[in-house]
């Protein structure tokens, strides 16, 4: 699985097209090809606020090249014929886009949230992802772990760090890795419905967590050789709203 996150510089005078654009054309013909975009915003902190920014979530390479424009999800009638009318919306968006730039992270499953598939004209189409909805706030962490200690840093976040959090109102997303990144590194994205409510989760000892909570975090502490991180501020009403 893979998560293809792309930043747009969109003219001030083009932004709230471009977002209705994607909300009403785009991402909803995505989730009848099966690639659900996850998170779409600004860097409110720890990266330039003029960009916007999407995460899209593929099956895999193929079916990333079947979603590009002219791929095989364009050239099969059948697909062509349920989003001809999302196309008529955003057919010509690439006309207000003056540059972007993509990451390229493959995911990790056991831990990841998306579901993308291939899918096939007449197959159910999934709903749209979950959000908390415009204003809300994605932690975006990419940590450097020390050698061999992956696996275990999965299991903390998976088994107890991530269920902990969610039971304080936030939501998971994914973790992956860049693969045009560091060998060492990891990235992490988790929802939050508001600034403060990141703030306060990052402190689970003052948050009065469990106590096996607060070991949990202070054994992925000792994972990690260094990091750094970043706020996507929520741009838009696009998903089911949880």
């Amino acid at each position: 699985m893979i998560m293809v996150q792309r930043e747009f510089r969109v003219p001030r005078e083009q932004r709230a097209e471009f977002e209705r654009q994607s909300r009403e054309g785009l991402w909803p013909a995505f989730l009848h090809f099966g690639a659900p975009m996850v998170a779409f915003g600004s860097w409110a902190f720890g990266g330039p606020s003029d960009l916007f920014v999407t995460h899209t979530a593929y099956e895999d390479f193929p079916h990333w090249e079947a979603t590009r424009m002219g791929g095989a999800m364009y050239q099969d009638p059948a697909m062509r014929a349920e989003i001809e009318g999302y196309l008529a919306i955003y057919g010509q968006r690439a006309d207000i886009v003056e540059s972007s730039e993509a990451q390229l992270f493959e995911l990790f499953t056991d831990v990841s949230r998306p579901r993308p598939f291939f899918r096939k004209p007449g197959q159910a189409v999934p709903e749209p992802p979950p959000t908390f909805g415009r204003g809300s706030v994605i932690s975006e962490r990419t940590i450097a772990l020390s050698e061999g200690t992956r696996e275990e840093f999965l299991r903390l976040s998976r088994d107890i760090v991530w269920p902990w959090l969610e039971t304080q109102g936030g939501r998971g997303i994914a973790i992956g890795h860049n693969l045009m990144g560091a060998s060492n590194e990891i990235t992490t994205w988790f929802a939050f419905r508001t600034y403060a409510d990141w703030h306060r989760c990052t402190r689970p000892a003052t948050a009065h967590a469990p106590q096996q909570v607060v070991d949990a975090y202070t054994a992925r502490a000792g994972l990690v050789r260094h990091q750094r991180g970043r706020i996507l501020a929520i741009g838009t009403e696009f998903g089911t709203r949880v």
